[in-house]
C-alpha cells in the first residue's frame, strides 16, 4: 500500500473552516449579512486576500452569497446543506416528498423512545408557538417547521437533526404551498400536531408513526 505524506492545509482553507463554524455556531446567522472584511480581518488576524479567499471558496460552495452593493450574505449553514440544496432544487416535488415521509417515521418513532422532560418542554412550547400563529402562510410555516425540529432533536440522533434541519429551507416553502392548497380546516390540522405532541409524551410508537402520516399526507 502506497502511504500519503500529510498535506498542510492553506491559510484561507483554515479560515474557511472557522467561518463556516461560526456559521454553524449561530454566530452568522441564515439570511444575515456577515461582517466587513476589515472587520473579519481583525477578527481571525490574517490579511485582507485571505479573508477574500476564503469567503470566495464558501460562495462557490454555495454557503455564502455576494449581494453586489450590499456584502456577503448566509444561505446555507454548511457546504453539506448547500449539496443537499443545490440537489432538491433539482428534484422532483414527489421525490422529496417520499424522502420526508421516511426521514420523519423514523425521528418520531426514536423520539417516542428517547425524548426526555426536557425534551417534552421544548416540543410542548414549540407545539404551543405553532399553534398560536396565525399570520401569513411563510409565518405559520415557520412555526410548524420548529415544532418537527424540537421532535427531531428529541430524537437524540445528531445526524437525523442535521438531515432535517438541511431540509428545512425547502421543507418550510413546501410547507407554505400545502397550506395555501389544503382545504382541510386548521382545527383539525391543529389536533393532530396536539395528538403527535401526545404519542411521543407517552412514548407510543405506533401511535407517533401513524399520526406523522396523516399529517404529511395533508
Amino acid at each position: 500500500m502506497k502511504i500519503k505524506k500529510p498535506i498542510r492545509i492553506s491559510l484561507p482553507k483554515q479560515t474557511s473552516i472557522e467561518i463556516e463554524k461560526a456559521i454553524k455556531n449561530g454566530l452568522f446567522k441564515i439570511g444575515e449579512k456577515i461582517p466587513s472584511e476589515p472587520d473579519l480581518v481583525k477578527e481571525f488576524g490574517v490579511s485582507r486576500n485571505t479573508i477574500r479567499e476564503a469567503i470566495q471558496s464558501l460562495i462557490q460552495a454555495g454557503v455564502l452569497e455576494s449581494r453586489q452593493g450590499n456584502g456577503t450574505y448566509v444561505i446555507a449553514i454548511s457546504k453539506f446543506e448547500a449539496n443537499i440544496l443545490n440537489r432538491l432544487n433539482n428534484s422532483k416535488t414527489s421525490e422529496v416528498h417520499e424522502v420526508r415521509i421516511c426521514l420523519e417515521k423514523e425521528i418520531v418513532k426514536l423520539a417516542a423512545q428517547r425524548r426526555s422532560d426536557d425534551d417534552l418542554e421544548n416540543i410542548k412550547n414549540a407545539l404551543n408557538q405553532r399553534n398560536l400563529t396565525k399570520s401569513s402562510f411563510i409565518e405559520n410555516s415557520e412555526a410548524d417547521l420548529e415544532f418537527h425540529l424540537a421532535i427531531a432533536k428529541a430524537s437524540h440522533n445528531s445526524i437525523f437533526y442535521d438531515l432535517y434541519k438541511s431540509l428545512s429551507q425547502y421543507i418550510c416553502t413546501s410547507v407554505a404551498q400545502r397550506l395555501k392548497s389544503t382545504n382541510m380546516e386548521e382545527k383539525m390540522i391543529y389536533q393532530l400536531h396536539i395528538e403527535l405532541f401526545e404519542a411521543i409524551s407517552s412514548q407510543n410508537i405506533e401511535k407517533s408513526e401513524e399520526i406523522i402520516i396523516k399529517i404529511l399526507e395533508i
